[in-house]
């Protein structure tokens, strides 16, 4: 892989999309070598925050953080929370556990008043191949308010910048 594959996560952009690289744990692999299903939600979350940064209301930030790609995080208003509404994953082929960084290509899909989608392919650190691909549906909710939260025109020219064409459906994971 790149120089960019390194033992923490990184990022990189084509076009609309961005590659990170997550860090595989040992405790990912299955009993077969793979990496487990059930770890792929944590790495569609590690790749969330390499884009976005971490999470409004997630606490203390940490002061060594790389900029985020679509800092839309660091825009919320104190009190809103990204809650993840929906996931859906479609398992391709098999993703090898090989120690190696596991690519990821992030994207934003749809933009909704008080929502964005996020499109991953998560692919073999090894021969590039897809193995993955998945969605996520983040929506944000002021917890002071006790409502849902609208995404200001600023935060929706943001993630306007950066969304793919083609994209939107709410069920489809195919590229």
């Amino acid at each position: 892989m790149s120089e960019e594959n390194t033992n923490k996560t990184t990022t990189g952009r084509t076009d609309r999309e961005i590659t990170v690289y997550v860090p595989p744990r040992w405790g990912d692999m299955d009993a077969y070598g793979h990496v487990n299903n059930v770890a792929i939600l944590s790495i569609m979350e590690e790749a969330r925050i390499a884009l976005f940064g971490p999470p409004p209301s997630s606490g203390q930030k940490p002061k060594n953080l790389p900029a985020p790609p679509i800092p839309l995080f660091e825009t919320m208003a104190d009190g809103v929370q990204a809650l993840i509404a929906e996931h859906g994953i479609r398992y391709v082929a098999p993703l090898p556990y090989t120690g190696e960084n596991i690519p990821v290509r992030v994207r934003i899909e749809k933009i909704t008043a008080a929502s964005v989608r996020v499109g991953y392919k998560i692919l073999n650190p090894v021969n590039g191949t897809d193995c993955v691909r998945a969605f996520t549906v983040l929506a944000f909710w002021d917890s002071t308010a006790e409502q849902l939260a609208r995404l200001n025109p600023s935060q929706r020219a943001m993630l306007e910048g950066h969304k793919m064409l083609g994209h939107g459906s709410a069920t489809a994971i195919t590229q």
